[in-house]
């Protein structure tokens, strides 16, 4: 297997790369990834049980003692709900039922996002290499995640297990199209992809804009049998997710996507006394006085309304604000905006490198469509279509940890792009044996 070797033939992480197979180099990336957050204090656990935490472990603790997924407001228990998505709370709620919500549950729950987070930096290189960019990379952004150390592991939120399930779908669903596969593996891909809708429903607009940047530049007989597979892919993800689905009509008689809160989100995050982020609204009181998560006047009209009565609500209080104050609303949406791309992360350590990269991926995206379109797609897609609703909520840092890949791949892209034209360019004494892409033909 041919690897990178476009900084000299004598580089030693050119010759270390080569020497290994993708196989082998995701296994290492795996292992110290996982031992050096494990050791970090951004991978520290913050409790050692799992009664701590919020909506989600709420309602996963309801899941698992009482069998009703059920309660996800600390304030008073509002009886049945779809205020957080599935699929997270089921594995929690597995969690506690076989090692129960003492210090063996907390500890088990915490290795396992120890471990999505090690595996999204894992496949890094694999995604790369399939994507046509090399194998380097992909290990140098891999480098940037354990390095810098923008996460923090929070094994009460879905934040790693999404961004595991959206890097392997990643390198699982382009690639798929390349060669012709049978209609059952096509609906195990479909049927992961729904997996990945129901821990994040924002999942459902990669999985449109994928399939779509997976085919560019197909010709129109091989663009035919691609569509019959896009077709059992949508299929595959629609069974997955429909008996959530039924649920969900059969306890609230209405019809939504995955979860029904955004009428709530959007009201406590656009109002008179709101502020950018969460932190910021539980600083300034805000969020006790406007969510039902803290405040029991709001959580008695969530028990006496029901959900969807009181979302609905709240959604038409969000937009008569919103257009009444709409220099308020484009301010709060300006500073979320900004705290999306460039979060605070808990220390200047980390937000600095992380603040860098962000900027230097805006320039190895632009490279990317001189030279690798279909790259260049999946990750603009991801950047443009996945932050889009935190811009209207508030913010918290864990809702960039999803896609922190998709900025570090063009970063790292960049950065050794750079380093070859440096050297193309002032060592011309220096061989290069080929570019850092095994290039597959170029999507115009």
């Amino acid at each position: 297997m041919r690897w990178h070797n476009g900084v000299s033939s004598h580089g030693a992480l050119s010759r270390f790369c080569r020497s290994l197979s993708v196989t082998q180099l995701a296994i290492i990336i795996f292992i110290l990834g996982a031992s050096i957050y494990a050791l970090s204090p951004q991978g520290r656990p913050a409790f050692y049980d799992l009664t701590h935490g919020g909506e989600m472990t709420r309602v996963a603790l309801s899941l698992a003692q009482r069998g009703t997924y059920a309660d996800p407001y600390q304030a008073l228990p509002t009886g049945p709900t779809a205020h957080t998505a599935p699929a997270y709370v089921f594995l929690y709620a597995l969690i506690m039922k076989l090692f129960g919500i003492g210090a063996a549950g907390a500890i088990t729950l915490w290795l396992l996002n120890i471990g999505f987070l090690a595996l999204q930096l894992a496949l890094l290189p694999v995604l790369s290499k399939r994507l046509g960019l090399g194998v380097l990379p992909g290990v140098l952004a891999a480098a940037f995640g354990i390095v810098f150390q923008p996460y923090r592991v929070l094994p009460e939120w879905e934040s790693l297990f999404t961004g595991a399930l959206m890097v392997s779908l990643a390198a699982l669903t382009l690639p798929y199209f390349d060669a012709p596969r049978e209609w059952q593996r096509s609906a195990l891909l479909g049927f992961f992809w729904g997996i990945a809708i129901l821990a994040n429903p924002e999942c459902v607009l990669l999985l449109c804009a994928w399939l779509i940047v997976a085919v560019l530049g197909y010709a129109p007989e091989r663009l035919m049998r691609a569509r019959q597979a896009m077709a059992v892919i949508v299929l595959g993800a629609a069974v997955a997710c429909l008996p959530w689905f039924i649920r969900n009509y059969e306890r609230f008689d209405a019809i939504f996507f995955v979860r029904d809160n955004f009428g709530l989100e959007l009201s406590t995050s656009n109002n008179s006394c709101a502020q950018p982020t969460l932190h910021g609204n539980l600083e300034a009181g805000c969020h006790q006085m406007t969510h039902p998560n803290a405040n029991q006047a709001v959580a008695g009209k969530v028990f006496d309304e029901g959900e969807i009565r009181f979302n609905r609500e709240e959604l038409r209080q969000a937009l008569v604000w919103i257009s009444s104050n709409p220099r308020a609303f484009a301010s709060l949406t300006r500073r979320r905006f900004l705290k999306f791309w460039f979060p605070y992360l808990n220390s200047l350590r980390y937000a600095i490198p992380g603040g860098i990269l962000t900027i230097v991926s805006f320039a190895g995206l632009a490279l990317m469509f001189r030279k690798n379109r279909r790259a260049a797609w999946l990750f603009a897609s991801t950047l443009l279509l996945y932050p889009f609703v935190h811009y209207f909520v508030q913010f918290e840092a864990r809702y960039r940890y999803p896609v922190f890949w998709a900025t570090f791949l063009p970063a790292a892209y960049a950065i050794l792009e750079l380093i070859y034209w440096w050297r193309r360019t002032y060592r011309p004494d220096v061989s290069v044996v080929e570019h850092h892409r095994e290039m597959a033909p170029a999507v115009r």
